[in-house]
């Protein structure tokens, strides 16, 4: 796990950098590699500072920019830093953006709308977004069969340690061996869920007002997306794909329950590799839709 980074650290960072005096400094929760901060200017500004490892703060950033060129509600972010000397991490400092994290089906449904055009966003190489010198953003592997097995590397290391059933494992994998795509790859948040999803009353019902953390951005097949919104349950899975344009066809449940097996694993091997231990929803997300495979 990275250090730990003091409140008063951030006050004088947020001085340092954007002139702004804080009233208030609180940390927000976030992931097993992730510091958050909400920081109250005197003037009344709010702003978020996230550090965490460089490859994630550098693809949240070019996320943000990339995305507002084309009309997606993201956070406004002011100062990106890719370096540790500072803060001991790498680090942005963005707007705080407007509503509060929902589920609310109008505000899903604009989403699903909002992603018909995120999902037109088409972009060279597969999986987790990198930055490259001379051809900027692209995803790291060259394939999307590639990508899924990077993903699907760590299994073995979570049996060993013994926080994954081998059966469970096997039959994790086993999932995978159909999880075919030959679609262009398109632009991917990988982490769709209500805590992401920004909303605000505006003209007698709630509407989408962002779209926050774009740190785990890939590339690749625009279902895997729809597999992480579809955990927040029917309901807000229908709403999206109303306004997305789809229906939930039987080989688009398939693929989804798939997709969300594969989520899990590389959400497990992950927060195991950066000394979490926050193993139990992982795993029971990955022993429930086996479970509705092989049923």
């Amino acid at each position: 796990m990275p250090p730990p980074i003091s409140s008063e650290h951030v006050r004088s960072v947020v001085a340092e950098l954007l002139g702004q005096n804080a009233s208030k400094v609180a940390r927000l929760p976030g992931s097993v590699a992730n510091q958050d901060f909400v920081i109250e200017c005197v003037d009344n500004r709010r702003l978020i500072l996230k550090a965490g490892p460089e490859t994630e703060i550098a693809a949240e950033a070019w996320a943000c920019s990339y995305l507002t060129a084309v009309g997606v509600p993201v956070p406004p972010v002011l100062v990106t830093e890719l370096t540790a000397a500072r803060l001991g991490s790498a680090f942005l400092i963005a707007r705080f953006v407007t509503g509060q994290p929902t589920s609310d089906v109008d505000v899903v449904r604009d989403l699903g709308e909002c992603f018909g055009r995120v999902h037109g966003e088409r972009l060279s190489g597969w999986g987790p977004v990198v930055m490259t010198q001379g051809t900027g953003a692209q995803g790291r592997y060259s394939s999307w069969r590639e990508a899924v097995e990077a993903k699907l590397a760590g299994l073995l290391e979570l049996v060993d340690a013994g926080i994954l059933g081998k059966g469970l494992a096997e039959n994790a994998r086993r999932a995978m061996e159909t999880l075919g795509y030959d679609g262009p790859g398109v632009l991917l948040h990988n982490d769709l869920k209500p805590a992401h999803i920004f909303g605000s009353a505006q003209q007698g019902r709630q509407r989408l007002t962002a779209v926050i953390d774009w740190g785990d951005a890939s590339i690749g097949d625009p279902a895997a997306d729809i597999a992480r919104l579809s955990m927040a349950g029917p309901a807000a899975t229908a709403a999206f794909l109303e306004g997305y344009g789809g229906r939930l066809t039987n080989d688009l449940q398939d693929r989804l329950i798939r997709y969300r097996i594969l989520w899990n694993v590389a959400s497990l091997s992950y927060e195991f590799r950066a000394g979490g231990d926050w193993f139990d929803a992982y795993r029971d997300g990955i022993s429930k839709d086996t479970a509705l495979l092989i049923s």
